[in-house]
């Protein structure tokens, strides 16, 4: 859940995080989570209002907080069972208003666009194709398995291959302003991702209602 630039020898990255940042899929993947609370949990489906404020990485550990016991049940199974589910809805979904348009212009203007996902890069290239987004991306970079743990490690990895430049990293958790720490970037985050507005002001003022308001923060590329 990022967006990220890179001013690297005059060339201008901007690397996006995928799920609420880019694409709209919250309620999918809350659809998908009360089919699993319908089969394995004695509760209440979980609300959208609920879900903002208890999600979090890794995965599992909101898992957790909705009321599933991995000593009883396999996280694995239950992830995988999920995975299905969200898939066969992924059609619904959308982009967010106004991220082609930065997609397009970007690369009208020689900007490279990088994605960055803590989804699984296979089925996050079917996802783009699927979009109509794939051909707009120079790198797509994602895990190796469905369990969303992390993508500082991605993140790591891919700026160890950059030379020196400045950053801004842009996503919708506080897992992006974690993995933004990590490499060393400023930070700005879009609320109407996977994460409630009250929850990332807790921890940063540079927050945003939509992702085209991120051009008035102030490590936007003048």
């Amino acid at each position: 859940m990022i967006l990220f630039f890179c001013y690297n020898r005059g060339m201008k990255t901007i690397i996006f995080d995928f799920n609420g940042t880019i694409v709209d899929d919250v309620d999918i993947g809350i659809k998908a989570l009360n089919v699993m609370i319908d089969k394995y949990l004695d509760r209440s489906h979980i609300t959208k209002a609920e879900y903002l404020h208890i999600f979090t990485f890794p995965v599992i550990d909101y898992y957790k907080k909705v009321g599933f016991d991995f000593d009883k049940l396999s996280f694995e199974k239950v992830g995988a069972e999920w995975m299905e589910v969200y898939e066969a809805n992924f059609k619904d979904c959308k982009l967010h208003q106004g991220v082609r348009e930065m997609l397009l212009e970007n690369k009208r203007n020689g900007i490279r666009n990088v994605l960055l996902s803590a989804s699984r890069k296979d089925k996050l290239l079917a996802q783009c194709e699927i979009l109509k987004i794939r051909e707009l991306f120079a790198e797509i970079l994602g895990i190796n398995d469905i369990y969303a743990s992390s993508k500082v490690n991605i993140a790591k990895d891919w700026m160890r291959k950059q030379s020196s430049g400045e950053y801004l990293f842009i996503g919708d958790t506080l897992h992006d302003l974690e993995a933004a720490k990590e490499i060393g970037t400023p930070c700005a985050l879009v609320a109407n991702g996977h994460q409630a507005k009250d929850v990332l002001l807790k921890v940063t003022d540079r927050v945003y209602d939509d992702i085209r308001e991120v051009k008035d923060d102030p490590d936007w590329p003048k």
